[in-house]
């Protein structure tokens, strides 16, 4: 049942939505710098390729915060969005 599973708290919950958000994003932007690259167009491509570096920092910052939380918190691996705790 999913009210078995266990809680995670709202830290995490929103940690996890800015990693997805985040990579998502530097998912969007790697497809569109590639598409650039491959039709030919320089100054476009290169500069979708600083964007395309911002999205990629954003990401791996989100991505390190959800990891140290989870280090720190101890927060389950098991994620139920629906059933998050107060803690």
């Amino acid at each position: 049942m999913p009210s078995d599973l266990p809680a995670i708290c709202r830290e995490r919950a929103g940690l996890l939505r800015e990693f997805s958000d985040a990579a998502s994003e530097y998912a969007k932007v790697v497809r569109e710098m590639a598409a650039l690259v491959m039709s030919g167009q320089a100054v476009p491509a290169s500069a979708a390729r600083r964007t395309c570096r911002t999205a990629w920092e954003r990401a791996e910052k989100s991505r390190l915060a959800l990891y140290r939380h989870e280090v720190d918190h101890n927060c389950v691996n098991v994620a139920n969005v629906s059933n998050i705790s107060e803690t």
